[in-house]
């Protein structure tokens, strides 16, 4: 590989990998804080509800519903749409990264032919156009295969557009 072009690629992926690192570490700290605040509010509320009839009363204004809300952890069920829409999202970028990728490797050969190595361009870009195709074929597998099990809306009707506009 050219010595031109290893600061290129390195300093760039240093600099992200660190600011990633960063950016997970404040994140992961203010979710930590976030929860024992949220943790020390509601245990010093229930600690101030003395018996079963007064908790009973509070549920029963609006803001013991969102209190009660807050309070259980609900899984978001992940519907198959969601799932092969994120599939073909993803594959489309990937795909359209991997054709920037191998543009830009044809477009450094072609002008300056001899004078570096940009054969790993050419190899970035058939893998990530590769693994966007990839996630492509995926999602239309999943879909055929939701559709042939019975796991889709057919009429298209529930929680999309159709609905919306119905109200």
């Amino acid at each position: 590989m050219n010595g031109n072009l290893i600061p290129i690629i390195i300093l760039p992926a240093l600099f992200i990998t660190i600011g990633f690192v960063i950016w997970t570490l404040v994140n992961a700290w203010q979710r930590r804080l976030r929860l024992r605040l949220t943790t020390e509010f509601n245990s010093k509320l229930l600690d101030r509800i003395g018996s079963v009839k007064d908790f009973n009363d509070f549920l029963q204004t609006e803001g013991g519903a969102k209190f009660m809300d807050s309070m259980t952890v609900e899984r978001s069920s992940s519907r198959p749409q969601d799932s092969i829409l994120r599939a073909s999202q993803i594959g489309i970028v990937l795909i359209m990264l991997g054709v920037g990728v191998l543009t830009l490797g044809w477009y450094f050969t072609t002008r300056y032919a001899g004078s570096g190595d940009f054969e790993v361009l050419t190899v970035i870009g058939v893998i990530a156009a590769s693994l966007g195709l990839g996630f492509l074929i995926s999602a239309g597998a999943s879909y055929r295969l939701a559709r042939m099990l019975g796991v889709l809306d057919t009429d298209g009707r529930r929680g999309g557009i159709h609905d919306a506009a119905a109200r």
